[in-house]
């Protein structure tokens, strides 16, 4: 019996070349589109599920309420996690480690190979039995007890040692406050494998937090013995026994942090727990070295996935019961030969399935083929080995089963329904209940691909706005150069007028890192305009040199720039819209107005004057509202980065230029240079991605609503071969056959954007 199914399938197929393509071709690119989207979904559910007893770790945060404003830091103070350990059995282990922020100078002394890098993380010995730790070469428990001790990822050192062997070479890092800017050295005790990529933890270069002690327990300060109050906060962890209830715990322990405080009624202090495994999408405890994820985005991407698969099984549906005639004498001789229908649906969900497992082999080629397209669209690095893992495989066969049950049942149900004696007699059996199925399927069809279609265009507006924004737009051609930690600040001037001998890059200006990120410390300074009110604000400021303006060419809207040759204007300032509207004056009457503002260089009070009013602009995030800015014609003492505006079409020979004179005014720093386009890119990441993908397989679908369309549309058309010869001999001009042919199509277009236009505004 199964080799009779099997032989009348495949005569089918090849009798029915066009449909079987259609169908296995539509089928497979939805079967394609959901592998690879539960491919991602299982990654982004997975993060930091591989750590050793990962369901038991904890990320210690703090709550932190000042004078009025609260915030939630995912770092905690030096003495809590010890304290946490002593006051509660439950917690069986803890860790502390640090990322400072900002970059480090990687330097090999023998080749002078140098390399500034985020990704620098202290940690103490206890860090391998704590989470995974991918050794290849070294100890385990002694990679990192020495205070000098370096373990390099595999990326990183190849990037200094090719491939040799690393272990026992030298390496010297330097830091703008770690290492007082001087190079220090470190020994290579251990080399590991990249971290997952679903890792909250991304280190290139694990260092011993033992060197970091002698920094954090000199000149009379103690970062462990810390309760809130004073410097000293690591990224925390605990480890438990088993489940525990944090908010009893958090509760308790805020009493025990209360003791150790002195009484302030103005701030306080609270601890926030947080399982390991909900960080990733978890909003509260996001920051700048975390690499987060969006739970909605997990939830829209496996709608998608269900949308695409659904319109190919709507294909196979239709197509299928379209083409219910060709089959009609078939259906009937077997039925008079003695076939049930339950036989007859038994084959026809068998076609369905054999169709679907065609279609799942070939969705897997695609896959394999495109997953280097869709690692580069997705931001990803999944390998061919990724798509064998049991829960993806158990997922597609089961979505394969699915598909085939819902694409198969109705055409196994409609055609096993036909009368024997009403086909043999060539009498009319398609019925108006199939018509309406049918155009019901389609209009479900046009649905869901004008509502991606729409929701595609909303993304893709947004993401030209976030391009068009006021610095965003001029990215592509700022260059951005790291100064901090690297010399002197009267060494820029030197390198700026270096630089400004090319008439091509006149403009050159010194500034905050942009977008303006906390890496040193609160963006917000307090301002106070004595002659409008005594009220004490606190506004963002943005420390840049006279030129900056210019530079970044802000818009003025009244005032003036900053002139470097009026020595006043070392104190003046220049404020945005937002802030002109805040303090209720118009940008001409806030001109000349006093301003007392501290200095966050040198810890005293600036007083000037109100020089100008720019448009607004973006200096942060496009998330983030554009909130009153203050901007100084004083470079920060710490964070400074050097800006140079490139000639379009000359970039590459311009940046090897600006690295000569570089090197020729600072000889042995490391010329670390971006595009502004990429750090503001940084921050839209996950949305650029997101448009991509959701663009990608918004295409997909509707390349796979069309193919079926095409297909039942010639299929409707060889159905009527008579009537439009007829309608030819009577005079017919194509266009009305056309007309004719297309109509009932563009009525069902009409009713489904009806329908899909609102569905896709509540989207």
């Amino acid at each position: 019996m199964f080799r009779n199914y099997l032989s009348i399938t495949l005569r089918n197929f090849r009798r029915q070349k066009g449909f079987t393509f259609i169908n296995m071709v539509g089928l497979a690119i939805g079967l394609a589109s959901a592998m690879v989207i539960f491919l991602y979904i299982f990654h982004e559910l997975g993060y930091d599920r591989f750590h050793p007893q990962a369901g038991n770790i904890y990320v210690l945060g703090t709550h932190a309420k000042f004078n009025g404003e609260e915030q939630t830091f995912n770092s905690a103070p030096g003495a809590w996690v010890k304290a946490m350990q002593d006051q509660y059995p439950a917690i069986t282990d803890g860790l502390q480690t640090f990322w400072v922020g900002y970059p480090a100078t990687f330097r090999d002394p023998e080749t002078d190979k140098m390399f500034l890098t985020e990704k620098e993380l202290w940690v103490p010995p206890n860090f391998g039995s704590f989470f995974y730790f991918p050794l290849i070469k070294g100890s385990p428990t002694t990679a990192l007890k020495n205070p000098n001790s370096v373990v390099l990822s595999a990326a990183a050192a190849k990037r200094f040692f090719g491939d040799q062997d690393p272990i026992g070479k030298t390496l010297q890092i330097k830091h703008i406050w770690l290492t007082g800017n001087a190079y220090l050295p470190l020994t290579v005790t251990g080399l590991m494998e990249d971290y997952p990529g679903n890792s909250h933890l991304q280190p290139e270069y694990l260092l011993s937090l033992e060197m970091f002690r002698a920094m954090a327990t000199g000149n009379g300060q103690n970062w462990y013995a810390n309760w809130g109050d004073k410097q000293g906060w690591f990224s925390s962890y605990i480890r438990t026994s088993g489940p525990i209830d944090t908010k009893k715990i958090t509760t308790n322990f805020g009493k025990v942090i209360r003791k150790n405080l002195p009484a302030d009624p103005n701030s306080r202090v609270e601890p926030y727990l947080l399982p390991l495994v909900d960080l990733h999408f978890n909003e509260t405890l996001r920051s700048t070295q975390l690499s987060s994820g969006e739970i909605k985005h997990v939830y829209i991407f496996g709608s998608i996935a269900v949308l695409i698969v659904l319109i190919a099984s709507i294909n196979y549906m239709n197509l299928a019961t379209a083409r219910a005639f060709r089959r009609a004498k078939e259906i009937g001789l077997r039925k008079v030969m003695g076939s049930d229908r339950k036989q007859l649906i038994t084959q026809f969900l068998g076609e369905s399935l054999l169709t679907t497992l065609f279609a799942l082999l070939l969705a897997l080629v695609l896959v394999i083929g495109l997953l280097p397209l869709f690692n580069t669209v997705a931001g990803k690095h999944f390998s061919i080995a990724d798509l064998f893992q049991w829960k993806l495989l158990g997922s597609l066969l089961g979505i394969a089963l699915l598909v085939a049950l819902l694409s198969g049942s109705y055409p196994a149900l409609y055609l096993s329904g036909f009368k024997p004696i009403a086909v043999l007699k060539n009498t009319r059996f398609t019925g108006h209940s199939s018509d309406t199925l049918r155009k019901g399927l389609i209009v479900a069809q046009y649905v869901i691909t004008l509502v991606l279609i729409i929701c595609t265009g909303v993304m893709m507006q947004q993401m030209e706005f976030i391009r068009n924004s006021a610095l965003s737009q001029r990215g592509d051609q700022m260059l951005s150069i790291r100064w901090s930690g690297v010399a002197p600040t009267d060494k820029y001037q030197a390198f700026k007028n270096l630089v400004r001998q090319d008439p091509e890059l006149s403009n050159v200006t010194m500034a905050n890192h942009l977008p303006r990120l906390d890496f040193f410390g609160p963006i917000e300074t307090k301002v106070t305009f004595s002659e409008l009110s005594n009220e004490v604000r606190n506004w963002f400021v943005l420390n840049g040199d006279h030129d900056f303006p210019r530079t970044f060419s802000l818009e003025l809207i009244a005032g003036r720039h900053f002139d470097a040759t009026n020595r006043a204007d070392s104190n003046a300032f220049i404020l945005n819209e937002t802030a002109v509207k805040t303090l209720g004056l118009s940008p001409e009457t806030v001109l000349d107005k006093s301003v007392v503002s501290d200095n966050q260089n040198e810890g005293q009070k600036i007083t000037g004057k109100v020089v100008g009013v720019v448009r607004d602009f973006n200096y942060r995030s496009a998330h983030q509202a554009i909130a009153p800015l203050l901007i100084s014609a004083r470079p920060h003492g710490s964070d400074q980065i050097i800006y140079v505006k490139l000639p379009a079409g000359k970039m590459p020979e311009k940046i090897a230029d600006l690295e000569r004179k570089w090197k020729a005014v600072l000889p042995g720093n490391g010329f670390d240079h971006w595009f502004i386009s990429q750090e503001f890119g940084r921050l839209y990441e996950s949305e650029m991605r997101m448009s991509g993908l959701f663009g990608s397989f918004s295409a997909l679908a509707i390349l796979i609503a069309c193919l079926g369309l095409f297909g039942l549309s010639a299929y409707m058309s060889e159905r009527r071969t008579k009537e439009i010869g007829i309608r030819k001999v009577l005079g017919a001009s194509v266009p009305q056959l056309l007309r004719l042919l297309f109509t009932a199509f563009l009525q069902l277009l009409a009713v489904a954007c009806l329908v899909a236009i609102p569905l896709a505004w509540l989207t």
